[in-house]
């Protein structure tokens, strides 16, 4: 003969076995929220580390280009500054050439004597 089984004890005895199954299912869920979670913190930190660097790498290279656009600029001034003397120079050189300094000296005392004496 078989053993009689009540139907309200068979119905708690799967309700509790469903009930044990849904908190294993819950913990596992939260389990793996938990790691997932923790998994994408990882990542966010591992990029914002990487974007400090890329940005840092960034600011680096620009003040290397900052600085040598800087000494560029600065050595084409100085040559255009040495380039305007030397102009200066040839233009004074031709200047003092073109003027017979003893003639005008000559010339500037007739004239004081003619003043002077008329």
């Amino acid at each position: 003969m078989l053993p009689c089984i009540s139907i309200p004890a068979f119905r708690d005895d799967i309700m509790n076995g469903l009930t044990e199954k849904i908190l294993a299912l819950d913990a596992e869920a939260d389990t793996a929220l938990k790691k997932s979670a923790a998994a994408v913190q990882e990542v966010k930190r591992e990029a914002d580390l990487r974007a400090k660097r890329l940005i840092e790498e960034e600011q680096q290279l620009f003040e290397k280009q900052k600085e040598s656009d800087t000494a560029a600029l600065a050595e084409k001034v100085e040559a255009e500054r040495r380039q305007a003397l030397a102009a200066l120079h040839q233009k004074m050189e031709a200047f003092d050439e073109s003027v017979d300094i003893d003639a005008l000296v000559d010339y500037l005392l007739s004239v004081a004597k003619e003043r002077a004496c008329p």
